[in-house]
């Protein structure tokens, strides 16, 4: 784990303040190219406004003069020949003209002047034009009044040579100032470019310099923004690649990423700090799972309080544990403890401590179900009477106590101490020490519970086996007198003890039909005691169904005759053959039938049938009456030991309420099921399914 990087209180600018102290740069630099281009661009429009506004117009200023003076002279010279006044019309306009353009030529030179020299050159050369220009139009006036006073040719020729002259004077002036001012138009269009390259050049520079300047701020503001964020990723991958103790730098950085790296670092201290504690937790667990486990192995309660004593000890580090389990007046039961190589065994706890633990832990499984107490000699620690004898006797410096209960009832207590130190306890630590003795309390329940089932279990074998010989006993010594009696009474019915009158002919008749009840009564718990007792299935063969159904019909053919019912019996195919007691699926059928014969009433009829169902591997037994019926109130009950139908009881049809539980567990036994239907007043359908043998004869 690496070490942490203690914390340096250092004034750290937000990303906002930093990002706006990079705008601020970046729009400088930006003002600064835009003054450079603003400043060349001047310079340049300086020098290309002096030659189209200056050195140009002048230009076209000066051919103007020439032009009107040409115009003039041409008039003239036309009219010195030809003496026709018309052609004086440009001569009068050129004058006015000429005096035009040598008034914007002068202005435009006096714009166009940048220092002295310039100006004497200027100022010369115009002077010697307009000179010959006032020459010129002084000759042309004395030339036109020659023409007009008729003058001789000869002084006409005179004035057109001195005129002539006049004229290439201000021709060669003109020429020179022309040159001039070419020249400079010329000049000031080569500074005009030079300045404009010049200039480009020095903005492409100023830009690239302003360019780099912000490439080198922005980069510096990104590293210093980036550098952080990159090194805080760096610390969260390794953590997420195995290194929990990897911590961020909160030292550098702007002060938002300095507070982000201070929440990681919280965040990752307070992630570890719940890794180790889960990690505790699982521990924890497995010691739980593992005494657990030890518990259950365990054959008897002594040896599960020296496995949990032994297993907490080490597996908590403690110094000594002691479990102690009492009874219900806070007597001790057993005890057990363990301490650590060194340490020596406590003292057998006396009767008035065993006491004081018990109320103890009475006390704490009513109220917080445990004690944990860091440092018993702490300040801020209260110490009970109870608890300092128990620091005197044990030496204890920090104790978990937790009852050993299940319920509403207190069974132990469990303590695990360390001495000479104390020892902050965790949750998980008590948490598992409390569950031990959740285990603890299952353990020694369920070992008692199986003790006193194992008694329980007994005694009502015990009452069963004397239930069953009591049966026995009572149904031998029954049937002995009552055989007696049916004797006697046959003897009196045949007349062996003379005549009878008609009223005690009738009462011997009540008396032999009270003698039937009886013996069938017997009959049938014996038979309900030899099934409950496990002696039913004796003779397993297999049996033909075929044959039980007639012999059935041949047996109970009186009792429907002396009913007058009508038995429709169809035996079934001979396939029909079960797995059984021939005698005990006789009896079953036997039962079902003069149920039906006893309760259809005379002149009604009893169908029994034997299907076969191959595919099914089933054989049917049906049998169907059209009489009383049961009603819907009473048909849950029908297999309850001794309950009749309340319309059987109402018409006072004799019976015990045992025959259909005796026919539902015959057919049980055969692996058969008994299903029952009825409507009152319309009849019942009693069916026995019963599986069909595998081994058939002939089949």
């Amino acid at each position: 784990m690496s070490e942490r990087r203690p914390r340096r209180v250092a004034a750290a600018q937000p990303i906002a303040a930093r990002l706006r102290r990079v705008v601020y740069v970046l729009l400088a630099l930006l003002i600064l190219v835009c003054l450079a281009a603003i400043g060349v661009l001047q310079i340049q429009d300086n020098a290309s406004d002096l030659v189209i506004q200056v050195n140009t117009p002048a230009f076209e200023a000066n051919r103007q003069v020439l032009q009107a003076m040409t115009d003039a002279e041409t008039g003239l010279r036309g009219y010195e020949v030809s003496h026709d006044s018309d052609l004086l019309t440009p001569f009068r306009g050129a004058h006015a003209r000429t005096l035009e353009a040598l008034t914007t030529l002068h202005d435009k030179v006096v714009l166009g002047i940048r220092d002295d020299l310039g100006a004497a050159q200027y100022a010369g050369l115009e002077d010697a034009q307009r000179v010959a220009v006032e020459q010129w139009w002084t000759h042309a006036a004395s030339a036109e009044q020659a023409v007009l006073q008729g003058q001789s040719t000869a002084a006409l020729a005179a004035l057109a040579v001195q005129g002539k002259a006049l004229f290439d004077t201000f021709r060669a002036s003109n020429a020179a100032l022309e040159s001039h001012i070419s020249g400079e138009r010329d000049q000031n269009w080569i500074v005009s470019e030079r300045i404009a390259a010049e200039g480009t050049a020095a903005t492409v520079a100023v830009t690239l310099a302003a360019l780099a300047a912000g490439l080198i701020v922005g980069r510096r503001a990104a590293r210093a923004l980036s550098q952080p964020i990159k090194e805080l990723r760096a610390t969260m991958t390794r953590q997420r690649e195995g290194e929990p103790g990897a911590r961020a730098r909160e030292d550098q950085g702007a002060q938002e990423i300095r507070s982000l790296a201070v929440d990681f670092n919280a965040l990752s201290e307070q992630n570890l700090g719940l890794q180790q504690a889960q990690a505790r937790s699982l521990r924890m667990r497995d010691l739980t799972i593992e005494i657990g486990r030890a518990l259950r192995e365990a054959p008897d309660a002594q040896q599960e309080l020296d496995v949990l004593c032994m297993a907490l000890g080490e597996g908590l580090g403690a110094d000594r544990v002691m479990a102690t389990t009492f009874d219900a007046h806070h007597a001790d039961s057993i005890g057990a403890q363990w301490h650590r190589v060194g340490l020596p065994p406590l003292r057998e706890a006396s009767d008035e401590r065993v006491r004081r633990i018990g109320q103890l832990a009475e006390e704490l499984w009513l109220s917080t179900e445990r004690l944990v107490v860091n440092d018993l000699l702490a300040p801020q620690v209260q110490l009970q009477e109870r608890a300092r004898i128990f620091y005197r006797e044990t030496g204890a410096r920090a104790v978990i106590i937790v009852p050993i209960g299940l319920g509403d009832r207190i069974i132990g207590m469990i303590h695990v101490m360390t001495v000479h130190e104390p020892r902050e306890w965790t949750e998980s630590e008590a948490n598992a020490v409390q569950q031990v003795a959740a285990f603890v309390a299952r353990a020694i329940v369920e070992e008692d519970f199986r003790g006193r089932q194992s008694e329980y279990v007994e005694r009502l074998e015990r009452l069963d086996r004397q239930k069953s010989d009591f049966l026995a006993t009572v149904s031998h010594e029954l049937r002995t007198p009552l055989t007696s009696i049916s004797g006697y009474l046959e003897l009196l019915q045949d007349g062996a003890g003379g005549e009878f009158s008609g009223e005690a002919q009738r009462m011997l008749e009540v008396i032999d039909r009270n003698t039937n009840r009886l013996r069938g009564l017997i009959e049938d718990l014996l038979v309900l005691n030899r099934i409950e007792s496990a002696s039913l299935k004796v003779n397993v063969a297999p049996v033909s169904i075929r044959e039980l159904i007639a012999h059935t019909g041949q047996e109970l053919s009186p009792l429907a005759q002396a009913a007058d019912i009508v038995l429709d019996i169809d035996a079934g195919p001979d396939a029909a053959i079960v797995q059984g007691d021939s005698g005990h699926l006789h009896r079953a059928i036997v039962n079902i039938v003069s149920n039906a014969i006893k309760f259809s009433r005379p002149g009604g009829v009893v169908t029994l049938r034997c299907t076969l169902d191959q595919g099914a591997g089933r054989v049917l037994v049906t049998c169907q009456d059209r009489g009383i019926g049961i009603p819907a109130a009473d048909q849950g009950q029908l297999f309850t030991r001794f309950y009749r139908a309340s319309n059987a009881q109402d018409r006072a049809i004799p019976g015990t309420g045992l025959g259909l539980t005796i026919v539902k567990q015959i057919v049980q036994d055969h692996g058969g099921e008994l299903r029952l239907t009825s409507v009152e007043g319309e009849g019942t359908t009693v069916v026995m399914d019963l599986p069909l043998s595998a081994r058939v004869p002939g089949v």
